[in-house]
């Protein structure tokens, strides 16, 4: 199930959180640099999402 867009302030913080950046160098990134990093960020959530359902479904099968 997906959520819609997440507040800015959040992104803000997982992208510096992730790649360890201040504020202020989040803000300095061009926005194209910024964009491909949240693409790449949405997909190793979807990825990370699929792996717990794999799992999940096994879990569930072994019972």
């Amino acid at each position: 199930m997906r959520r819609g867009k997440p507040h800015p302030s959040l992104t803000d913080f997982r992208l510096c959180k992730e790649f360890s950046w201040t504020p202020l160098q989040l803000a300095r990134q061009p926005a194209k640099t910024i964009e491909e990093f949240i693409v790449i960020l949405n997909e190793v959530d979807r990825q990370t999402e699929e792996e717990m359902k794999k799992t999940e479904r096994g879990v569930r099968h072994v019972r």
